[in-house]
């Protein structure tokens, strides 16, 4: 139960970490800033590739979790 805990509370904050870059790479799309854009997307890619990978393992490694959670 422990290792779901932290899968969720480290989704969570990945994905604010995916709200906080996405509204700094469009201010700075606006703002004509390419120094910004870059930083910002680069960062938004490593941590979208980093959730998309723990995802592919929690599916790996629980392949029947919904029907687990579903029978309580």
């Amino acid at each position: 139960m422990k290792n779901l805990i932290n899968y969720f509370v480290i989704g969570v904050l990945d994905l604010c970490l995916f709200l906080l870059c996405s509204k700094y790479m469009v201010i700075s799309v606006i703002e004509i800033d390419y120094i910004g854009v870059l930083l910002w997307s680069f960062i938004f890619a490593i941590d979208l590739s980093r959730f998309l990978d723990r995802q592919r393992n929690f599916v790996k490694y629980y392949p029947n979790f919904e029907d687990t959670w579903n029978s309580f």
